[in-house]
């Protein structure tokens, strides 16, 4: 059966707008508006979602198909939601259950499914005990946990800083009876360090950049030559390019650290019970039928 008029029903009825001049007339689906509470005491999160769904009315006793709605229910506006028609148009009733009964019993169904499958996906960062915010990125939350991960081995990066400055005393103190302080270069490992630290310990890319130069030399003269071109003598030369070394090993191994933490991310889902799914708006959406 179909009708022209606006059809007598007990739910709320909506149409999709605009008609295209090639419909036919109207098909009956659907349409509901849930708000998604998702709470998590681990996570300590509460976070509401709202969607939309969206499906064929089922001939007869049939089961709505919710996973397949002929629309893309994200995609609709309030603006394409008329509660009269667009245009004067049959609507396809016959062999529909179109009945406020029917709607409860494919609702609750639509309730049950999205308990079962509906998850919201965090990251979780087990060492630091965070997790991402909704929606970000892997990446952006290993960006974050970047700065968490260089306080860790702040101290550690102050203690080897003192331990190089003790090393260039006796370095210094070694030069000075051989008559050859003169020779050393001019760059000091400790104010290295202290420049990259600041420099490379702000994000994760600059921690990446970091392990990924430890190959370069720490110290150099200040015209950039390399130090042997700067000392001289043999053993001064050896014991500077020694403590570059173990500074640059050192170095290397506490970003290693640093970014070994912050990407040791695990996903971490919250469902959904069927109490936290609110039903917001339930009904009919007329669906334009080409012809």
């Amino acid at each position: 059966m179909t009708t022209v008029s606006l059809p007598n029903l007990s739910v709320p009825q909506y149409w999709l707008a605009p008609v295209p001049d090639t419909a036919k007339g109207y098909r009956p689906a659907w349409f509901v508006e849930c708000g998604l509470k998702f709470h998590s005491l681990r996570a300590r999160l509460k976070h509401t979602e709202e969607r939309r769904f969206l499906a064929w009315v089922p001939h007869g006793e049939g089961c709505p198909d919710w996973d397949h709605p002929p629309v893309d229910p994200a995609t609709l506006t309030e603006e394409q939601l008329w509660k009269f028609p667009p245009r004067e148009l049959p609507h396809r009733c016959q062999g529909y259950l179109l009945e406020d009964t029917a709607l409860h019993s494919h609702i609750d169904e639509l309730v049950q499914g999205l308990s079962r499958r509906e998850r919201l996906q965090l990251w979780l960062n087990q060492k630091f005990d965070a997790f991402s915010e909704v929606g970000e990125t892997r990446e952006n939350f290993i960006r974050r946990l970047a700065e968490l991960a260089a306080d860790t081995i702040e101290d550690e990066l102050t203690a080897l800083t003192a331990r190089v400055n003790l090393k260039l005393l006796q370095v210094q103190s070694a030069a000075e009876r051989k008559g050859l302080s003169k020779n050393l270069p001019e760059a000091k490992l400790n104010e290295i360090l202290n420049n990259r630290r600041q420099e490379f310990f702000s994000s994760i890319n600059r921690l990446e950049a970091l392990f990924s130069s430890g190959e370069r030399l720490i110290v150099t003269a200040e015209d950039n030559q390399p130090l042997n071109q700067v000392v001289s003598d043999p053993d001064l030369h050896e014991t500077l390019l020694q403590i570059e070394a173990d500074v640059r090993r050192q170095l290397n191994a506490l970003c290693t650290r640093c970014l070994e933490a912050a990407s040791a991310c695990d996903a971490f889902e919250i469902g959904l019970q069927p109490s936290q799914i609110k039903i917001l708006r339930k009904g009919i959406l007329w669906l334009p039928e080409p012809k």
